[in-house]
């Protein structure tokens, strides 16, 4: 499977998690990792150092810093804290959005892309190139949330990019917040990683780091724990039979205090829709397959 990531690394530890899953996929082939929103040469130099420690060959570049919607970047000030090697890392030459067109029409129908950050990348492909949506064979999406009416904060934190992408006709699934909340990764799981995996001691000292910073800013997080968002998503493509999927239309927006869009949706079952989006897993399941790649038996 051709593949690239597109993530916004560096403050939940769920993208770093993501990456440190490719070298146990033995059917990805990951051609690139671009990066997204806020301080992107940060964000690369931190997809570079994880790469180059499991020792994945593939080039990571710097993409969109500021939203298409105009709204603030938010930056919670642990992003690259501890991690070795960091100012010296080095990140490929070229735009993030250039080379999401490049490699998409490289036999067209073949790119598969995982957009686990706000879609801003996605989205100014979409409006660069009006082939690129065509030639991507499927776009995976962590974002959105479809039971609570939460903004979910990918979706919300360029809504006009999401817009853009949920608009495009581009073959898709979406992973919602509602569902990947149900998979959480703790400290026992950490440890446990940590063992094992080449940036697992990494990983631990992120996650703790996102998970402090969680605690702080909401009631609802232990201090100790986080939901596997980005890496769910990814697992839909190699293990999808712990899923279901829905095709659906997305058809109504919800609107903010504004009366626009602020990336809020809803979704209505419809067979012939090209979007699907997962309305039920076997969490369980979920958590397992996420060790069981990162090397954990």
């Amino acid at each position: 499977m051709r593949l690239i990531i597109d993530t916004d690394i560096g403050t939940d530890v769920d993208d770093l998690w993501t990456l440190a899953m490719l070298p146990g996929l033995s059917h990805a082939s990951l051609e690139a990792v671009t990066v997204v929103y806020g301080n992107t040469e940060l964000r690369a130099r931190l997809a570079s150092v994880a790469l180059s420690v499991m020792g994945i060959d593939a080039p990571v570049y710097s993409g969109c810093e500021h939203t298409m919607s105009g709204k603030a970047v938010m930056w919670a000030g642990h992003e690259g804290l501890n991690v070795d090697g960091l100012p010296n890392a080095q990140y490929a030459a070229g735009d993030a959005v250039d080379v999401l067109i490049e490699r998409a029409a490289i036999e067209p129908g073949s790119l598969d892309i995982v957009a686990i950050g706000p879609l801003t990348n996605i989205a100014a492909a979409i409006l660069r190139d009006p082939a690129f949506a065509a030639n991507v064979r499927h776009l995976t999406l962590m974002g959105g949330e479809f039971t609570r009416g939460w903004p979910e904060h990918n979706f919300s934190s360029d809504a006009a990019a999401t817009e853009i992408v949920l608009r495009s006709g581009m073959s898709m699934t979406i992973m919602p917040l509602n569902q990947t909340l149900r998979v959480m990764i703790d400290q026992s799981d950490t440890r446990r990683i940590a063992d094992v995996h080449p940036i697992g001691a990494l990983m631990a000292d992120q996650a703790q780091r996102f998970w402090t910073w969680l605690a702080a800013r909401t009631t609802l997080a232990t201090g100790s724990s986080s939901a596997a968002h980005d890496p769910a998503a990814l697992l839909t493509l190699f293990e999808p039979s712990l899923f279901t999927f829905t095709p659906m239309t997305i058809d109504a927006f919800e609107s903010g205090e504004s009366g626009e869009f602020d990336g809020r949706i809803r979704g209505t079952a419809e067979t012939a829709s090209l979007i699907s989006v997962v309305t039920d897993m076997n969490a369980q399941a979920v958590h397992e397959a996420f060790l069981r790649v990162l090397g954990c038996s």
